[in-house]
């Protein structure tokens, strides 16, 4: 398994960054525009990686740094173990999955690190992270799958 890992990681890593990072836009949009029409404000993601990392909020740009280098970085990486393990393809429908899943680490994982409530409290803020989640998803794996079908 770690071969074929090792292989889907390696296959195209140029697609696997392009796809990260015109995902992490589009998760940026939704956490920085989106969320201020539902939820009257930006979501602040650096903010509570640095309080799961018990970091003064003077170095909310390490934050930044972390969020962003998970997006373009980090979860492709991991959605390519997803994708090896699963058996799924590229594409829209295993890019949602991985949004989803992402989404329940952010509300269970990295809330539980930070000292938050579970689930952004169950209100506005976690329908807004898993729509944001969902998005970044979906774009990833829909651009990933594009990718991979250009490659044929």
């Amino acid at each position: 398994m770690m071969l074929k890992i090792r292989t889907e990681l390696l296959r195209n890593p140029v697609a696997l960054i392009v796809a990260g990072v015109i995902a992490t836009v589009v998760l940026a949009i939704f956490m920085e525009g989106v969320a201020r029409i539902v939820l009257g404000g930006p979501m602040k993601p650096a903010a509570l990686i640095c309080q799961a990392l018990g970091l003064d909020s003077s170095l909310l740009w390490v934050g930044e740094i972390l969020h962003y280098g998970l997006g373009v970085i980090g979860f492709p990486i991991g959605y390519i173990i997803f994708k090896v393990i699963t058996g799924m393809q590229s594409g829209v429908v295993s890019g949602l999955v991985w949004g989803f899943i992402l989404w329940i680490a952010a509300g269970t994982i990295m809330m539980m690190a930070a000292g938050q409530p579970l689930f952004f409290g169950f209100g506005k803020t976690m329908v807004a992270s898993l729509v944001a989640h969902l998005a970044y998803g979906g774009v990833f794996g829909g651009v990933l799958g594009r990718s991979a079908a250009e490659e044929l």
